[in-house]
């Protein structure tokens, strides 16, 4: 049976602002292996349009290691710490690392999206319903259940919307 402290597993690791790459890098020079996963944004400026390269996950990138080698990661410029549950790393299943890295490699349009769960206080963004807040009572490919209440009168309605025009409130 192997020693756990020999197991490596996936971690975020929290990186200061717009360190992504340079972190990733020294990671590589310490023979660990990284996971960096970018998208291509269009940055519009006055003059011109351009695509630039950008980080998935601003802030965060991942890291396969074992607890033994946590000291060194935590000690190179930029990082800041590895993310965990009560002050202990929490490694990241396989799986959520594989489907991240098949959707980058496959070239397709994936951009960041707020992450929502049933029970959470959304705001609409844009559209005919821009400003109205309520809860997500159900999330649902491409469509949530959101349902806004007057609590004095006891009642609620609700209202299917795009997943792309609510954000957390």
């Amino acid at each position: 049976m192997a020693n756990l402290e020999s197991i490596s597993h996936w971690y975020a690791i929290y990186t200061k602002a717009r360190h992504e790459t340079k972190v990733a890098k020294q990671i590589a020079k310490l023979g660990c292996q990284s996971f960096l996963p970018k998208t291509k944004i269009l940055s519009k400026r006055k003059d011109r349009k351009k695509v630039l390269e950008a980080a998935l996950f601003p802030g965060y990138i991942f890291v396969k290691l074992n607890p033994i080698e946590f000291s060194k990661i935590l000690g190179l410029p930029g990082t800041v710490r590895i993310l965990g549950d009560r002050g202990k790393p929490a490694p990241i299943p396989e799986e959520e690392i594989d489907s991240v890295r098949i959707l980058v490699e496959s070239e397709a349009d994936i951009e960041p999206h707020p992450y929502l769960r049933e029970g959470d206080r959304v705001r609409i963004v844009s559209g005919p319903l821009k400003g109205a807040i309520g809860w997500l009572l159900r999330v649902e490919p491409r469509y949530s259940l959101l349902v806004v209440s007057v609590n004095i009168l006891n009642r609620s309605i609700a209202v299917e919307v795009s997943d792309d025009i609510v954000e957390k409130y």
